[in-house]
């Protein structure tokens, strides 16, 4: 890689940084696993840079990538993610308190045992913080449907909760 295709990967990569590491974070379930994302995304990432036409869409191709690669890897492992307090930390501060630590475990174990396509969803709009435009592009579809997926998540989520405090943690976490 030359050092002209550096800087415009570069200049295309730090506006997105903390969105995709927050991305890979959620959807792989484990810090361990979320790096090997990271770093497996972006290689794949740099070595197609210049097949990517547009740059415009750089955002949602390195979304894609990251998505593709965590379902081959789900597909190849059948196992869902698991969770750990310090993960937690780094989605969600909710304060030090066990209880909504423990209530956000279990919410967001839940939006992880979603169809993968919804729980992708869920995780893109309220814990990365992307528009549903960019949903759109990254997932494809039509707009309507990626509203359908959102409302029919949330649904599911809270219809999954046992507890009060769980739904009202799961309220709060969708509504950011």
């Amino acid at each position: 890689m030359n050092k002209n295709d550096q800087d415009t990967f570069l200049a295309l990569y730090e506006p997105v940084h903390d969105q995709f590491c927050r991305f890979c974070r959620a959807i792989s379930g484990n810090q361990s696993d979320a790096e090997d994302l990271i770093q497996d995304s972006i290689l794949n990432v740099i070595e197609r840079l210049n097949k990517i036409q547009d740059k415009a869409a750089f955002k949602s191709y390195l979304f894609n990538v990251a998505g593709n690669l965590n379902k081959m890897r789900l597909r190849r492992s059948k196992f869902r993610a698991e969770f750990s307090v310090a993960e937690l930390s780094r989605i969600v501060d909710f304060s030090q308190s066990p209880e909504q630590i423990t209530d956000f475990r279990i919410v967001y174990e839940k939006m992880l045992n979603l169809p993968p396509r919804i729980a992708e969803t869920l995780i893109l709009y309220h814990i990365t913080d992307l528009s549903i435009e960019e949903i759109h592009s990254i997932q494809g579809g039509s707009l309507s449907g990626v509203k359908m997926r959102l409302k029919r998540g949330r649904e599911k989520l809270l219809s999954l909760l046992n507890t009060k405090a769980q739904k009202q943690l799961a309220v709060m976490l969708l509504t950011l």
